[in-house]
């Protein structure tokens, strides 16, 4: 039986006192970390709400977003895989700086700015440094942290991370309104200005990670030599130890981003357009299910120690199926007093359930990664996740500009529930299996 496994089961018993004993284990680059995560991610939450219906007000059609997504998403596929390689080698606190500062400029370009060529191509160079904090993040975690603690850090940052966003959500849903009434401004500008107030915490994010020790990764576990006959996918990565496991994990999570795309990079203006939901109330329901999500992420560990990192993911992921599809028929299942209450709280159910898993599935795959993969091989998952959600964004955009909303929450069902299934079937055993060295035969 796979000892770390073994472990989780015995931790179970401690319970509460037991968590916050992992919590405290925590290295110093741990928590600065947690620090820088906490200001990156209240611009995400601003801007989830804000920008699309930015955009919307601006004049731009639901066609011009779903273009946005698809270059976006294919600027960082093009780029995980060197930036990926460039992690590696200078270094992870290099790319939280590099990544965390490039994306904060871009950022502040695209409110600035309201000429189309801009508004196309500054988000994909903003995704390009997107995919180097992306790969950089699940290989620092990994390196700064001890098996005995690690599903523990992934959780508590997915969770702090989770209710910085719920406060970015907050802030957008309200501030605008505000800023327009007390300076007696349009809603345009009010959106950029309460914009600013989530990018100005998002280069202050910076100060933890200038702070940032360069750690040596942990003792790379010994391989078999390789024979001189290199596949051509060795020679292309040469540093990847495990490239069947790797296949493995990049099938599963390209399924899940091809369901994704095809809903969630324009939840807010199915909201607005589909719900009639306004600014406020949307930034209410983002703040509640960031809410939700930050409690089901901290508790994580305890479902861990009860089920182990597999099923639980697989049961997590499959409560969330069901409400996927509820969300797409709540405004033909309900009249237009309490549509909103119903596609709302599947908002949540959804949100909770299926994103909880992340923190535990990341841990799952970076336990199984030789330390000189991670970042590459996380490269590599991003390319094939951001070219499907690319790819799903701009057909989605089509979808619902047609007025066909309730396919999309079909595809985006039927994906998930795929990628949950493969996900249970390939690495159900695992849990029985020890994470040493003959990963390299998987």
């Amino acid at each position: 039986m796979n000892p770390d496994y073994s472990h989780s089961k015995s931790e179970a018993s401690g319970g509460i006192p037991g968590y916050f004993e992992k919590i405290r284990l925590f290295s110093y680059n741990a928590r600065l970390y947690l620090l820088h995560v906490i200001g990156m991610d209240l611009i995400h939450g601003t801007w989830e709400v804000i920008f699309n219906l930015y955009l919307l007000e601006l004049g731009f059609s639901i066609e011009f977003i779903g273009l946005r997504i698809a270059i976006t998403g294919i600027a960082g596929a093009t780029a995980s895989i060197p930036m990926g390689w460039l992690s590696d080698r200078i270094g992870r606190k290099a790319g939280f700086i590099l990544g965390d500062g490039g994306g904060a400029l871009m950022s502040l370009i695209q409110i600035l700015s309201i000429n189309p060529a801009v508004l196309l191509v500054s988000p994909a160079i903003g995704a390009l440094f997107g995919a180097l904090h992306n790969v950089t993040e699940p290989a620092f975690m990994a390196e700064n942290s001890q098996k005995e603690e690690r599903v523990h850090l992934f959780s508590v940052s997915d969770g702090l991370r989770t209710l910085s966003a719920m406060l970015g959500s907050l802030a957008a849903g309200f501030l605008p309104l505000w800023i327009a009434i007390q300076f007696d401004i349009d809603k345009v500008v009010a959106y950029r200005y309460a914009t600013f107030i989530g990018i100005a915490w998002w280069f202050l994010s910076l100060i933890p990670a200038l702070l940032l020790r360069q750690q040596v990764a942990e003792k790379i576990r010994t391989t078999h030599a390789v024979d001189n006959h290199k596949s051509i996918w060795k020679r292309a990565f040469p540093n990847l130890k495990n490239p069947k496991l790797i296949g493995k994990f990049l099938l599963v999570n390209a399924l899940i981003s091809l369901g994704a795309g095809f809903v969630v990079p324009l939840f807010n203006v199915f909201f607005h357009e589909g719900v009639h939901a306004d600014e406020n109330e949307i930034g209410m329901l983002f703040a509640a299910g960031s809410l939700f999500l930050a409690f089901g992420a901290f508790a994580m560990p305890f479902f861990v120690g009860r089920f182990g990192k597999v099923k639980t993911v697989t049961i997590t992921r499959l409560a969330a199926v069901p409400f996927v599809v509820l969300i797409g028929f709540a405004p033909s299942l309900a009249d237009t007093s309490n549509v909103l209450s119903i596609a709302g709280l599947a908002y949540i159910l959804r949100t909770t359930f299926f994103n909880m898993s992340y923190p535990v599935a990341d841990a799952f795959t970076m336990e199984l990664l030789d330390p000189r993969e991670r970042a590459t091989a996380t490269g590599l998952q991003a390319t094939a996740g951001r070219i499907a959600m690319a790819g799903a964004g701009f057909l989605g955009a089509l979808l619902m500009s047609a007025g066909n909303y309730q396919t999309r929450f079909f595809l985006m069902a039927f994906f998930y529930l795929m990628s949950t299934l493969i996900f249970w079937r390939i690495f159900r055993s695992w849990e029985d299996r020890k994470l040493t060295e003959p990963q390299a035969q998987i």
